[in-house]
């Protein structure tokens, strides 16, 4: 559970910190709901980790996409674009690689992930009668 603990203290300082410059920025209100939805999302794995660990999986399987999706599309397009200088865009290379690590992690180290269960089986083995 520590992976998943990390994943959701991750998420919600890169989310939140971005919250915090895209209202010093005057930025897109559009970028802002994604933003507190994603850090809204790391609070939810913590919060649900800490008191409902049979809910986990489906707030977890949400906060995981959401973040791999963010990436997959915020990546490339800070990557591509001219405006950013190269610290720019080796900072957020490096968030986006530790924030998929992390959310991979999280995802793996629960038993959601059928080789965290020892067996790699997703179904229970078949008895053998004797």
């Amino acid at each position: 559970m520590l992976a998943v603990y990390a994943f959701a203290a991750w998420t919600v300082f890169v989310w939140s910190t971005r919250v915090r410059n895209i209202i010093e920025d005057d930025g897109s209100p559009l970028d802002l709901v994604l933003a507190a939805v994603l850090a809204l999302l790391g609070l939810a794995v913590a919060l649900v980790a800490w008191r409902n660990r049979e809910r986990l999986a489906p707030v977890l399987a949400v906060a995981v996409v959401a973040t791999l999706v963010a990436w997959a599309v915020r990546a490339p397009l800070i990557l591509l674009h001219d405006e950013w200088g190269a610290a720019f865009k080796a900072v957020h290379t490096a968030l986006a690689v530790a924030s998929v690590a992390l959310a991979v992690a999280a995802w793996r180290s629960t038993s959601f992930w059928p080789a965290a269960r020892g067996t790699g089986r997703t179904s229970p083995p078949a008895r053998t009668t004797s």
